[in-house]
């Protein structure tokens, strides 16, 4: 997002949603617990949320067509030596597709969001079944041909919990909290409260901190936009995507008492909401 958008910087574009979801300034509501500041009309300092885009909306084409394939996947071995190529590489082909629709927009979606978590096994999937159903599939040729179908119910099995993962990974919205401060005079040791991880003691575009939670890890980032530095709170959940951390009631939780101990700076006024 270039410079001339820095109004929609915290809020984002306005078909993520963003602009409902911004708080107001000093608006108790804002998801903050009391004593974590925000900026109101007597202080133009405190801590203010970014709305990332929301991951539900771009997985919605690809996870629509993956079942389509998973469901001609068995077409052509009910109904042999119809399909204009051989039947084998018919069932590889659609059968592939079905999953890669599915692994590819996670990761590269994920890979586009401000984290630092780039395992492939930490994906919201189904890892433990579909293994079972690709060792089944194995043993179908070794065995009895009816096991090839009942690794093909395994697979659902394995698409539907994978689903289920998805989702409850794409309701928690996507965001994070800002905070001005001056890099120079930061110092992780003096500007935290006990319990933090800490990384690296002075202000870095590469995490600064990690918070322990049963949901995830807190995370304390070091952002720059133009001449401006902040600190950055948000929650990496399990499968490696960014949360709002006070949109989490186990985060939320654990940040009841105000962690990080300074004030910081004045936000600028460009990229205040209006």
């Amino acid at each position: 997002m270039d410079a001339g958008q820095d109004h929609l910087w915290l809020s984002g574009d306005e078909d993520w949603g963003g602009s409902a979801k911004q708080p107001s300034p000093g608006d108790d509501n804002s998801g903050l617990p009391k004593l974590w500041p925000t900026p109101s009309d007597d202080s133009a300092k405190g801590w203010l949320r970014q709305t990332l885009r929301p991951i539900a909306p771009r997985l919605l084409l690809p996870m629509a067509w993956s079942p389509f394939f998973l469901v001609i996947t068995a077409v052509p071995l009910i109904l042999p030596d119809r399909a204009p190529i051989d039947d084998q590489t018919a069932v590889a082909v659609f059968f592939t597709l079905s999953w890669l629709l599915i692994l590819v927009p996670l990761y590269l979606f994920r890979s586009s969001q401000p984290t630092h978590v780039g395992s492939l096994h930490t994906l919201p999937f189904d890892w433990l079944l579909f293994t079972l159903a690709c060792l089944v599939f194995g043993l179908h040729v070794l065995i009895n041909p009816i096991l090839g179908w009942v690794s093909y119910g395994l697979f659902w099995l394995a698409w539907f919990r994978t689903y289920t993962m998805i989702r409850d990974v794409v309701i928690k919205p996507s965001g994070r909290w800002l905070l001005p401060v001056n890099p120079s005079s930061w110092n992780a040791t003096d500007g935290l409260s006990d319990g933090w991880d800490i990384v690296s003691e002075f202000w870095t575009s590469a995490p600064i901190a990690r918070l322990n939670v049963d949901s995830g890890q807190i995370i304390l980032t070091g952002v720059s936009r133009g001449d401006d530095r902040f600190l950055a709170l948000s929650l990496i959940g399990p499968a490696g995507f960014v949360h709002d951390p006070f949109a989490d009631n186990l985060a939320h939780e654990a940040l009841s008492e105000e962690q990080v101990t300074i004030t910081g700076l004045d936000w600028p006024t460009s990229l205040r909401p209006s």
